[in-house]
């Protein structure tokens, strides 16, 4: 299970907090609120400190949105790992 909320929003940044596994079957769910806020502010940013796995194709996803202007925040030790070893750190 997924869940994404609206944590902050100004003109300067938009900070999601994404919680539970980033998984397949998810991961069209994220890439289509990624969509939704990104030009919403000059930062899209996703706070990840709720994230418990994410899969190849969910790192697959932050990596293709990290190219166009996505950060990425927080996350456990493992999560963190993972996103090295996907080259998003």
């Amino acid at each position: 299970m997924l869940r994404i909320m609206l944590k902050f929003q100004t003109p300067e940044e938009v900070v999601l907090e994404v919680d539970g596994w980033v998984m397949e079957e998810e991961v069209e769910l994220l890439d289509q609120e990624i969509a939704r806020w990104h030009g919403q502010a000059k930062q899209l940013i996703l706070d990840l400190g709720g994230v418990k796995f994410i899969d190849e194709s969910g790192l697959a996803l932050l990596k293709r949105w990290a190219a166009r202007q996505l950060a990425l925040r927080g996350g456990s030790a493992f999560v963190r790992m993972l996103l090295k070893s996907y080259g998003l750190a």
